[in-house]
Parts: structure tokens; C-alpha cells; sequence
């Protein structure tokens, strides 16, 4: 039989504390439209003086454990994407497998790189599944997002973490079997030096990186594959802040445009985006 590796359960931890962007509007005395209709954001994330990347992290694997009723044991191997560490040494996944009590054998480990950490920890995991045996993997994203108070990036930042587990019996996902198309380019346009407890990023030149990295990607996926815009149930986006991901959507409908007349733009919009 042939087997389907993907998500097999899925759970989310997020700060219990938040501020509304509308405050934050009137403490910088700026229009709050710039926030709610410029980056699509309403509120913000706040973690409190207990909460950090291992405490969420757990906290979502916590809660995939208890919702799916997973057992322990058949875990082999966690991996968390963070750009968020809290030790130059030791990763968060072993925090982890130590407050899940999680078994010996497994391995444990972290992926770093912005944004992508978690997403290169997702394939990875299920590239280690597909060796057989039953494998399980755990995969965690978690992040705390902070920028310079007063920045341009302030209104943007945040905090949470997702837990997957990856399986050969995905209950949630089926990753198809179409080769991976990828897009890789050395840039500045986001970083934090290790002296740093902030971002830094040029906002401008890091929309335009994201726009073609998309295009670029987009592009290899439709030829690799044959895969055509009409084929797609839904497009998913990553979100620095949700009008950024709007912007996104926005670039592939015009590649797609050019070649040949679409439904309007928010229409589309709304087809292959909202649930």
C-alpha cells in the first residue's frame, strides 16, 4: 500500500496577552488605518515575564499530545524552527523532549533560518518518515518577534508557536509527491546580530525579496509539475503580517494573468485563500 506521509495533528499556543493595534496608533499618534488597513494587523502579541520560545513550544506539543491522544513512545525524533533561541548551545527541542518526557530514543535538534526554519524542519521530517517503521516526528515552530520601539517593524511584531506531527498516517495533510521547488539568494533584508536582542530589517527591499522569491518558486512549481493556476484548492501564504501575503497572492495572479484571462483579483482572492 502506498503510503501518504504529511500532518497528522496539529495544535497552537499563543501569549495570553495581546495589545490592539489602535492603542498602539494613538501612543505613536498615528492613524490607526496605517496598521489596520496598511498591514491588515488588529492586534498584537504580548508574552508575559514567564513566557518565551521553550514555554510556547511546549505548550503547543502539550496540547497535540492531549487533543490527538498521541502516544509518547512513537515519537522519534523533534525538531524545532526558531529564530528565537534561548541558548547558543543547547536547542529548545531538548528543553522540549525533557518537559514532555519524551523517550530517549529520539533524536532532537533545531532549525534556524528566519523564517523558514520551522518549514525546513517540517520537510525534513517527513523525508526521515518516509524510511519506514511507523516513524513519527514532532515539528515545532515558535518565535518572539521584537523590533526597536518606534520602528517601522514595531507594529508587526508578535509571538506564538505551532505543533505537527508528521506521520505515514496523516489524519490532517497529504504532502504530495511533486518535486520540491526552492529559491535561495544572499540578502540583508532581515537579521539579528548576536549582539542584538531586536530584528533589523529594510522593510521596502524585504516586500521586494518576498515578492520574488514567490514569483521564482511559483514559477519552478507550475514547470516542474505541470500544475496549472485552475488546479489549486488553495494557495497558502507565509505571513509576516497579513498584507504582505495579500501583496503575494497579488504577484502570482498577474503572472497568471498575463497568459490568459482571470476571475477578479479578490475574487480569486477569496477562492483560494479564506477557509
Amino acid at each position: 500500500m502506498e503510503e501518504h506521509f504529511g500532518i497528522d495533528a496539529i495544535a497552537v499556543s499563543i501569549p495570553r496577552h495581546y495589545i490592539a493595534l489602535k492603542t498602539l496608533a494613538e501612543a505613536r499618534g498615528v492613524d490607526p488605518a496605517k496598521y489596520h488597513e496598511g498591514l491588515g494587523v488588529q492586534k498584537m502579541a504580548v508574552v508575559a515575564p514567564e513566557e518565551d520560545p521553550v514555554t510556547m513550544a511546549t505548550e503547543a506539543a502539550r496540547r497535540l499530545l492531549l487533543n490527538y491522544d498521541v502516544d509518547r513512545g512513537a515519537i522519534g525524533m523533534v525538531i524545532v524552527g526558531s529564530e528565537s533561541g534561548v541558548d547558543a548551545a543547547k536547542p529548545i527541542a531538548s528543553y522540549v523532549h525533557g518537559l514532555l518526557g519524551l523517550p530517549s530514543h529520539c533524536r532532537t535538534f533545531d532549525t534556524k533560518h528566519a523564517c523558514y526554519g520551522a518549514t525546513a524542519g517540517l520537510r525534513l521530517a517527513a523525508n526521515w518518515c518516509a524510511q519506514g517503521g511507523g516513524r513519527k516526528a514532532l515539528v515545532i515552530a515558535t518565535d518572539i518577534a521584537r523590533y526597536e520601539l518606534e520602528s517601522p517593524g514595531e507594529p508587526t511584531q508578535g509571538a506564538g508557536a505551532v505543533a505537527m506531527l508528521v506521520s505515514s498516517e496523516p489524519r490532517l495533510v497529504a504532502f504530495d509527491a511533486h518535486p520540491d521547488a526552492v529559491f535561495t539568494e544572499d540578502v540583508m533584508d532581515f537579521w539579528r546580530p548576536n549582539y542584538s536582542t531586536t530584528a533589523m530589517v529594510d522593510g521596502k527591499y524585504s516586500l521586494q525579496c518576498y515578492l520574488k522569491a514567490a514569483e521564482n518558486t511559483y514559477e519552478a512549481y507550475t514547470r516542474l509539475t505541470g500544475v496549472r493556476w485552475e488546479d489549486f484548492s488553495y494557495l497558502l501564504f507565509h505571513v509576516p503580517f497579513p498584507k504582505m501575503a495579500y501583496k503575494g497572492f497579488t504577484r502570482l495572479y498577474e503572472m497568471e494573468a498575463k497568459k490568459r484571462p482571470l476571475p477578479p483579483l479578490n475574487e480569486e482572492f477569496d477562492r483560494l485563500t479564506r477557509p
